[in-house]
């Protein structure tokens, strides 16, 4: 827990924006900072609310959506302990273009506009990381946006197994997401995704118990990700 300003500047520390900031600065946001803690399901922020805070994952997960006229929330990125939100719509200060919510009880680190606006124009290492962070999701979201346009449903599951795998170096996963929410996020409904999962697994390329996903054949599940069956 993030409680004293130790606690906050270690959590800040762990984070790639602020991985290289000079200590002074981490002091000086975790001074100005608060930490919150929500439960599962509450809306940190919505879409065109004014940018006041920006927010540093200390432990949970959110999740970044946008509301269509339907109704629909299709997820844009999952952020878990080390991430960070919000921090555009404060340099810019521009009302906020997607909403966050938690998926799970979580703890957060909230900075308040200015002062990260200070830390931003004082501490050049803050830039050049978030520079280097934005060419990252810049490239996750074309990556994202081409799957949706060329992959099925099928194909894009086996991605993401692939890379949860590949991300830990182990072909034993946790899926941390519920297929309901994992269909929020790859573009598929519930049921879809179970029946998917189930096709996967009658296939001889994954074992499913529960929330862990054993990776039988990842180079089948690569050949899977990469075409429509």
């Amino acid at each position: 827990m993030a409680t004293t300003e130790f606690d906050r500047v270690s959590a800040l520390r762990r984070t790639a924006l602020f991985a290289t900031a000079q200590e002074s600065t981490l002091h000086q946001l975790a001074q100005a900072s608060r930490v919150r803690r929500l439960a599962k399901g509450t809306t940190l922020a919505i879409s065109g609310d004014a940018p006041a805070y920006m927010w540093v994952v200390a432990s949970g997960l959110l999740r970044v959506f946008v509301t269509s006229f339907n109704g629909d929330e299709p997820t844009l990125v999952v952020l878990a302990a080390g991430d960070h939100a919000g921090e555009l719509g404060v340099l810019d200060n521009i009302p906020r273009s997607a909403s966050i919510g938690t998926l799970r009880a979580s703890e957060l680190i909230e900075i308040p506009a200015e002062v990260f606006r200070t830390a931003y124009r004082a501490d050049p290492a803050i830039p050049m990381q978030l520079v280097h962070l934005l060419a990252q999701r810049l490239r996750s979201t074309s990556g994202s946006l081409a799957d949706l346009t060329y992959l099925d449903l099928g194909a894009r599951i086996a991605k993401y197994l692939v890379s949860q795998s590949d991300r830990i170096g182990a072909t034993t996963v946790t899926v941390e997401l519920t297929q309901g929410e994992l269909g929020q996020m790859l573009g598929g409904a519930r049921q879809t995704v179970n029946q998917l999962l189930q096709s996967l697994e009658r296939a001889g390329l994954i074992v499913i118990n529960g929330r862990t996903v054993r990776l039988l054949d990842v180079d089948g599940l690569r050949l899977r990700s990469l075409s429509s069956p």
